[in-house]
């Protein structure tokens, strides 16, 4: 690949997915992917003398009867989608804790008291504010650990209203690299609050193996041909399991989205926040969604763009959403005079590439010490199609280079999907498996191979070549029931869908509207994966009204 496109990847890379949707250990899964947006590169001003946040004594229960954290609607008073006694055999619950030798916890601060009476002690971290905040690791027993959330703000121009929590998805993502797609301009009212996760990010975050370790396991074969390849791709899932229950012991199990969301009750408290404002996209909507359901007393104004799957319906495969986008970007190919690929029709152009695909299975292209196997290139491929027709280009000129025998260009597209940069694995390679694994059951690893063929039936070109996965089967953590999520009680919701979303289908935001309550859907017709960052004019009027005065849209407002 020549210097030139390699910067070009590096630049997609920073602008179009910020915070890259993780994707290796299972394309399939309906639960993950995220934004595509552009960091601000105008600096904030720095408020050096920020509010006073006021915080609450044990005694006083903040303003809502309760203390931050407690859930205001117990979770025995949900509806659940799925027997809660379940968990497939093949999950490896006799790793028991583990050693956890790779995460130190932080000394629990006491009763759910002592947390919510801590002060926020912001510092100035390069045209934003940071701080540290300590939640309990076990929020039913705060007084055995804690666990550190990494917090950042972009304060508001003109403080008019309590601030907005972001998260850009994921699982695993880190929520202060996704402050940046927010400059001085956009919602410039609202202070802007990022965090990382626990287990994510710089908070206390999940470990895994060492780099050769995950490099062996991600390499494996995800289309195997025959009894070995199979076995192999099941052991490769043990062993990733037994690898991250060493060395993050006990977080693991308290890395479920029912977590998540009580320590973002704790960060609103101590904000000095009322209510809580949130912008999630694509993970994000689920958690925004389970925040209204378990917090509808506190919560305020969500927007949830490129929502993930919370019904009982027959789900849509992620696999659909890239098939249609793909074929999207063939028809573009094919009466594009500076695309190489096919003969001039879109099915030649799909032919010729899933031939290509084909001979990556036996033949991978070198890239280094390294090859561009059959499952990286189909995710390097995946990587382009998240974003809109202005990277069509781009990924015409990456898979003819691939095919010339320059893979480095997809080899490093599918890195980013993956969690893996220059440095090795990332956090969001281990934080993604750990916090999937955890929020609902799976149905054990027989059934994986019917999920393969369904793929393949309903997306023909993209399912037979993203390969399978067996991570959540074989996990070392007993999941959550999947508890229906209907927002009862809690203020309207804004739910942004986009009809070419790639990663999130849009007839998930349909149906995510539907159930939660009092909720609104803002279409989008067009591609890309994350909208409401995008600097559509459109859209932004919508979300802008929402989040200053509580306007929803008229029934069946659509933007282009």
């Amino acid at each position: 690949m020549s210097g030139m496109n390699r910067r070009r990847v590096l630049t997609i890379v920073i602008v179009l997915l910020l915070c890259a949707s993780l994707l290796g250990f299972g394309l399939f899964a309906t639960l993950r992917g995220q934004d595509s947006s552009a960091p601000s590169p105008e600096p904030v001003p720095i408020d050096l003398q920020p509010k006073q946040v006021e915080v609450s004594t044990p005694d006083a229960k903040n303003t809502v009867g309760r203390l931050p954290g407690e859930l205001a609607r117990p979770l025995t008073d949900l509806t659940l989608f799925e027997d809660p006694e379940y968990s497939s055999e093949d999950r490896q619950l006799d790793l028991g804790e583990g050693e956890g030798k790779s995460v130190e916890f932080e000394a629990p601060l006491g009763d759910l008291g002592a947390y919510a009476a801590q002060e926020i002690q912001w510092k100035d971290c390069g045209g934003r504010l940071c701080a540290t905040v300590l939640a309990p690791l076990d929020w039913d027993n705060p007084a055995e650990a804690a666990v550190r959330l990494n917090v950042m703000r972009r304060p508001a121009r003109e403080p008019k209203h309590d601030p907005i929590f972001i998260n850009p998805g994921g699982p695993g993502a880190p929520g202060t690299e996704f402050l940046f797609a927010f400059g001085p301009t956009k919602l410039p009212n609202h202070d802007i609050i990022g965090w990382d996760p626990r287990g994510t990010g710089q908070s206390t975050h999940v470990v895994c193996g060492s780099t050769e370790q995950t490099d062996a396991i991600k390499d494996l074969d995800g289309t195997p041909d025959d009894d070995t390849e199979l076995e192999a791709l099941r052991q490769g899932a043990r062993d990733f399991a037994a690898q991250c229950r060493e060395h993050s012991g006990k977080l693991l199990d308290h890395v479920t989205s029912v977590d998540v969301v009580r320590d973002m009750d704790l960060l609103r408290h101590l904000m000095g926040a009322k209510k809580f404002n949130f912008l999630g996209v694509s993970y994000g909507t689920y958690i925004g969604a389970m925040y209204a359901t378990l917090f509808p007393d506190t919560a305020g104004r969500l927007v949830l763009d490129a929502a993930v799957e919370i019904t009982n319906a027959e789900p849509v495969l992620q696999v659909e959403g890239f098939e249609l986008a793909f074929r999207n970007w063939s028809e573009w190919c094919a009466k594009e005079e500076g695309c190489q690929l096919g003969d001039g029709t879109a099915e030649s152009v799909q032919r010729e590439i899933s031939d290509w695909l084909e001979t990556l299975d036996q033949h991978p292209v070198n890239v280094g010490e390294r090859k561009l196997t059959q499952t990286h290139a189909a995710i390097g491929i995946a990587f382009f199609l998240y974003a809109d027709a202005g990277m069509y280009s781009v990924l015409a000129q990456m898979i003819s280079d691939a095919m010339a025998g320059e893979g480095s260009g997809l080899l490093d597209a599918a890195d980013q999907l993956n969690g893996r940069s220059g440095r090795g694995w990332d956090t969001l390679a281990f934080a993604f498996p750990a916090m999937r694994c955890v929020d609902g059951p799976d149905r054990g690893a027989d059934y994986v191979g019917d999920y393969r063929s369904e793929a393949e039936a309903k997306a023909p070109m993209l399912g037979k070549h993203m390969g399978i996965e067996y991570t959540c089967e074989y996990w070392g953590a007993r999941p959550l029931p999947t508890y229906k999520l209907d927002a009862k009680g809690a203020a309207p919701i804004l739910v942004v869908g986009s009809t070419g979303d790639s990663a999130t289908p849009y007839q998930q935001a349909v149906r995510m509207a539907g159930q939660l309550e009092g909720a609104k859907l803002l279409t989008y017709d067009g591609p890309g994966h994350g909208i409401t960052t995008g600097g559509n004019s459109c859209v932004d009027e919508v979300v802008n009204a929402y989040f200053e005065s509580g306007a929803l849209p008229e029934d069946g407002k659509t933007c282009s």
